[in-house]
């Protein structure tokens, strides 16, 4: 079979990614080898075709959806390929960037993989690893995503507020550029001088430019990231496939943690759950009680997101099964997960946190407990149940209006600004008329307020209140993209985030990668007019 096929019905579910934004292409490519990347990235070179990597096509940002050309799906290139462990005893991990999330997990859990064509060093390395002794630990909504795609906008997930996002657990990438060319950047080796960088090619010759002038926001991001003297794989996790493509990542593994635990706490107001998130996160300040053991995760659910998923449960039986009914006279939850060495060190956590529910007001007895592996998965059946929920609605709403996609803001701030932004996005929401829930990562001030537009007029409505949202939190000194990347969604509000000169700095950037402009067309930038 050609490498390169021509675009037909048989390919049709490759024109949309998970926020169902539909595209369009004219061929499509499924390569297995790097060798395979770089003959298909050629041919579009010489014959001017824009190339639009995808991965698993979990993104919900329009990201992976195509702008016309050639549509390259790595879906195939799954392979795991070999783990080392370096003299301070770290291990790493050597994937594909087809390589499923969950399957790296089971790799890890129970060993079991395809090592025919590992290196001698790795199979010995893997045959004295105990199963289920290492972590991978980005852990976003979708464990089907691949590594790939993880890394193309940084995802993060629940556990990122202790552990981090992708970025930080990326050793190194292989890359292939516009024209066909390919490097391996390693982070502490290859790094930017001040804002200048070169990046020697394998074909012997260089890549050489200057970043922009400015950082990019010090928070949770999935864009763009920008340092002086930063490690230069970092200029591509998070760019989205518009610098280059990856097609190799070295994983950083960690030790497993030795016990899992978690607490859904109800609330009677937002109020008193903002206290408990503030406690929570061990701000130092008088006001709020003591809290000591720092969670894995820190996750919202306002009343019409509990609401929303009560309603589906009239008619989900396996929402019935998994979901119990709701504590009364209850206005919101949090979800807060432990990751600790055993199980023991979960009741001192627990006798702490029932103190912290009765000073600020809470009802200690309305909590849902997961001590163990079953009850743990129970009450994240529950956190994934609302995304899952709001893809049901949107499907369902795309029948009235085919324009509709997920209408989804992905903005944060710092500690400073947080409680200001989600007052005003009640404030907006309530005033607005519109059906919505918030839910989300409220540990690193990162909500979701979703709008469940059922109209084209809602759908604008809505569009018009993220800008309004965008243009404060740029000035607030936060993202717009702090979890799943602009993509095509979420560009003009990329643009009022950069504003028009650091959006030249951008653009002039991914020109000195991909002069011609072919790499994933319609993700982040917006041509700026002379």
């Amino acid at each position: 079979m050609e490498l390169i096929q021509p675009m037909s019905e048989l390919y049709t579910d490759y024109l949309q990614d998970e926020s169902r934004t539909m595209g369009k292409a004219s061929y499509i490519a499924f390569p297995q080898t790097e060798e395979d990347i770089v003959s298909t990235v050629k041919f579009c070179y010489t014959n001017n075709i824009f190339i639009n990597p995808q991965g698993a096509l979990t993104g919900l940002s329009g990201g992976a959806s195509p702008n016309g050309g050639l549509i390259l799906n790595l879906s195939r290139m799954n392979r795991i390929l070999g783990i080392r462990k370096d003299a301070s005893n770290h291990y790493f991990l050597r994937v594909q960037p087809g390589v499923r999330l969950f399957e790296v997990r089971q790799a890890l859990l129970t060993k079991q993989v395809d090592t025919l064509n590992w290196d001698d060093e790795s199979r010995v390395l893997w045959d004295t690893i105990q199963a289920g002794a290492l972590f991978f630990s980005p852990d976003p909504t979708e464990p089907t995503a691949s590594l790939g795609g993880m890394a193309s906008c940084n995802a993060c997930g629940a556990r990122s507020f202790l552990y981090g996002c992708t970025r930080e657990h990326i050793h190194s990438l292989r890359v292939v550029f516009s024209q066909g060319q390919t490097a391996k950047l390693t982070r502490g080796i290859h790094k930017a001088q001040g804002r200048t960088f070169e990046i020697s090619l394998e074909d012997g010759n260089f890549l050489r430019g200057n970043l922009p002038d400015f950082d990019t926001p010090p928070i949770k991001d999935a864009g763009y990231f920008i340092r002086s003297d930063m490690d230069l794989l970092d200029l591509f996790i998070g760019s989205q496939g518009t610098l280059g493509i990856i097609s190799e990542l070295e994983l950083c593994l960690m030790p497993h943690p030795g016990f899992m635990g978690g607490i859904l706490a109800f609330f009677p107001d937002d109020t008193t759950a903002l206290r408990y998130v503030h406690t929570l996160k061990q701000e130092n300040r008088p006001d709020l009680p003591v809290f000591s053991t720092k969670p894995a995760s820190l996750e919202f659910f306002n009343y019409q997101a509990l609401e929303m998923l009560m309603e589906q449960r009239k008619v989900n039986l396996q929402f019935q099964e998994k979901i119990p009914p709701l504590p009364e006279s209850i206005h919101c939850a949090v979800y807060a997960e432990f990751n600790l060495p055993q199980a023991e060190d979960f009741q001192p956590v627990l006798v702490e946190l029932m103190q912290v529910l009765s000073e600020i007001g809470a009802d200690p007895e309305k909590t849902w407990l997961a001590s163990n592996p079953k009850e743990l998965e129970r009450l994240l059946f529950f956190r994934h149940a609302v995304p899952e929920t709001i893809d049901i609605l949107v499907a369902q709403n795309k029948k009235n209006y085919e324009g509709i996609t997920i209408l989804s803001t992905d903005m944060a701030v710092d500690d400073d600004h947080f409680d200001a932004l989600f007052q005003l996005y009640n404030q907006d929401l309530e005033n607005s008329g519109l059906p919505w829930v918030i839910f989300g990562h409220i540990g690193e001030n990162h909500v979701h307020p979703n709008i469940l537009a059922r109209t084209r007029e809602e759908y604008e409505q809505g569009h018009a209140l993220f800008e309004k949202w965008a243009s404060i939190v740029a000035q607030m000194g936060g993202t717009i993209t702090a979890e799943h990347g602009a993509g095509k969604i979420k560009r003009k509000l990329a643009f009022i985030l950069y504003g028009k000169d650091k959006m030249k700095q951008l653009l002039a950037l991914k020109h000195t990668f991909d002069p011609q402009g072919l790499l994933a067309p319609g993700n982040i930038l917006t041509e700026i007019p002379e």
